[in-house]
């Protein structure tokens, strides 16, 4: 298969009917593009976005306050993968099973974000950013079981490459952003995010049409079964489930300073709110860069030596380490490094992460269901992170934060090593 529109045969473990053609050729372009735009969002909006909104409804760092609003994001974005995840599973169309819920919670969750830039209370923001997170991870869930229907096993190494360097280009496109335009940092951010993700699921759909999955099996609906395919049993899957445990951890480890890194320039650092705009585009974007830097470099390595887990272990300890830094050295320079440091790890990991975890699926005619699943260990590690993020701030304050993020990193840089699916 090549790039220049050969058409790939879906696997029938994965489209179990007739044997379907897809053009990879467009998907080369697509599925990092629409990666891109998802973590643009997820890094301007909690990043960026809901801070200052936080600080501008409080007139303060409150960070019980953005706790709150954060906890509420992202338990609905916890139950938003699999739950979409699922739905696209069972949907039968001429447009195919992904792309109607590309397109319908694009539109959906470009009004929340419309609706979230108007909140006027703490309250009214944690529950449109809760609706936001739902239908944009619902977006996520779809584009993300893209890679295991429509991408041959011999090509998961090359969209886990894309995968990842849509993720890094996300996030450096979307600090990039507050760095040169600091305006952005009010309204017209959430009016620019919510036209990006709209017109990038038209593009997606114009450019990647899925197949017709109306001759796909239907299987009738059951409540029952239903709830009970969010349960993947660990002692039948072991794999997966230590895949999953790594995963918990090292988002959480990351996230416990994300969550609060605007608030932590000022509070920790000393900056003034209009410098820790600036500054947070700054340090965004070298975290972007040299997360772009890590996954370009990881890439050809893993496919040379056909390893994984090393990876992992490495980018957890990474990133363990690079925690330590704004502890050991509380100033902007700290920071700077931090955001090195930390980027590059980070790359590591996402290179390799699309790959390892569709090693390990449970099932390949439930991909999305079960790529759902596996998406919840991003997604409630947030919740965990901005919880116990507010908890210890509030008690033993940013040193312990910077501290417990390490020890959390490093604990998931060991969980991947029982794993025995892959090397």
């Amino acid at each position: 298969m090549t790039i220049d529109g050969e058409t790939a045969t879906a696997p029938e473990t994965v489209r179990p009917s007739s044997p379907r053609s897809f053009r990879l050729g467009p998907l080369y372009a697509t599925v990092p593009l629409a990666n891109l735009v998802v973590y643009a969002v997820w890094t301007v909006v909690p990043g960026f976005l809901l801070p200052v909104t936080v600080q501008h409804l409080t007139g303060s760092t409150d960070v019980t306050s953005l706790g709150i609003a954060s906890t509420l994001g992202t338990i609905a974005a916890t139950l938003g993968n699999p739950v979409f995840g699922q739905l696209s599973d069972r949907t039968r169309s001429r447009f195919g099973r992904r792309t109607p819920w590309m397109v319908a919670c694009a539109l959906a969750g470009a009004i929340m974000l419309l609706l979230q830039s108007a909140a006027s209370s703490i309250t009214m923001l944690g529950i449109t950013y809760a609706g936001t997170s739902l239908i944009i991870n619902g977006f996520q869930a779809a584009m993300t079981a893209v890679v295991p229907d429509r991408f041959p096993s011999a090509k998961l190494n090359v969209a886990s490459a894309l995968m990842g360097v849509g993720l890094n280009a996300g996030v450096l496109t979307g600090s990039l952003l507050f760095t040169f335009f600091p305006g952005f940092a009010g309204p017209s951010g959430y009016y620019l995010m919510a036209g990006l993700i709209a017109v990038t699921a038209f593009v997606f759909a114009v450019a990647s049409p899925d197949a017709d999955s109306r001759d796909l099996p239907r299987e009738p609906f059951r409540l029952g079964q239903f709830l009970r395919n969010f349960w993947i049993s660990p002692r039948k899957h072991p794999d997966f489930a230590w895949v999953f445990l790594a995963r918990v951890l090292l988002m959480l480890g990351y996230f416990m300073l994300f969550s609060f890194f605007f608030f932590a320039l000022q509070d920790w650092v000393g900056l003034s709110p209009e410098q820790a705009v600036t500054a947070g585009g700054t340090l965004f974007a070298v975290n972007g860069a040299a997360s772009v830097v890590g996954g370009l470099v990881t890439v050809p390595l893993a496919h040379r030596y056909g390893r994984l887990k090393i990876f992992v272990t490495a980018s957890g300890i990474g990133l363990a380490l690079s925690l330590l830094i704004p502890l050991l050295m509380p100033s902007y320079s700290g920071m700077v490094i931090y955001a090195l440091v930390g980027g590059l790890a980070f790359g590591v990991y996402m290179a390799v992460d699309t790959a390892l975890i569709n090693k390990v699926l449970p099932h390949a005619e439930d991909a999305a269901k079960d790529l759902g699943i596996m998406n919840m260990a991003s997604a409630f590690p947030q919740v965990l992170a901005a919880s116990l993020g507010a908890v210890l701030v509030n008690t033993v304050g940013y040193g312990g934060l910077f501290a417990a993020s390490a020890l959390i990193a490093a604990a998931g840089a060991l969980a991947v090593l029982p794993v025995r699916k892959i090397r």
